[in-house]
């Protein structure tokens, strides 16, 4: 269980992708997917990706949250916009304020960067989340759509 003194926020560097990856296991689980094993492969292509950007939520060394977001161009303002893209806290550090804390964390970089807003997507049966992100946001005048290109990666 974290504590608040314990929790460390900061982005993700390479040397990270093992444990990213056990999260990243993790994560495809809970969204619906198949049990897999973690791929420090598919951890590292992330870090490859040049508009890519991932921070970590760290417990006692631990890396028990992340969230994967992108750095945009916005084609109503003319501006750049984040797109958080994947936020994972693993569940027994739920309840302890870590999305809020990692969310916080890309609004300082999207300050640092001039973003005209930060966006993400929350599943629709996601009451948890919806609640915890009510507070600290507001619900956006779009709906999402997906095209699976790959039915095997569905979730």
């Amino acid at each position: 269980m974290p504590s608040e003194t314990s929790i460390e926020i900061r982005p993700l560097a390479r040397h990270d992708a093992p444990a990213l990856a056990a999260l990243m296991a993790d994560y495809a689980v809970a969204m619906g997917g198949a049990a897999r094993q973690p791929r420090p492969e598919a951890a590292l292509r992330l870090f490859d990706e040049p508009m890519a950007g991932l921070v970590g939520a760290w417990n006692g060394g631990a890396l028990v949250a992340f969230a994967l977001f992108f750095d945009l161009p916005e084609a109503i303002s003319g501006e750049r916009a984040g797109q958080l893209d994947d936020l994972y806290v693993s569940p027994n550090a739920r309840g302890h304020g870590l999305a809020k804390a990692l969310i916080a964390h890309l609004t300082e970089i999207g300050r640092e960067r001039n973003w005209a807003h930060l966006r993400w997507l929350v599943p629709e049966d996601n009451a948890a989340a919806l609640r915890a992100y009510a507070g600290i946001s507001e619900a956006a005048p779009w709906q999402s759509r997906v095209i699976w290109l790959r039915r095997e990666l569905e979730y």
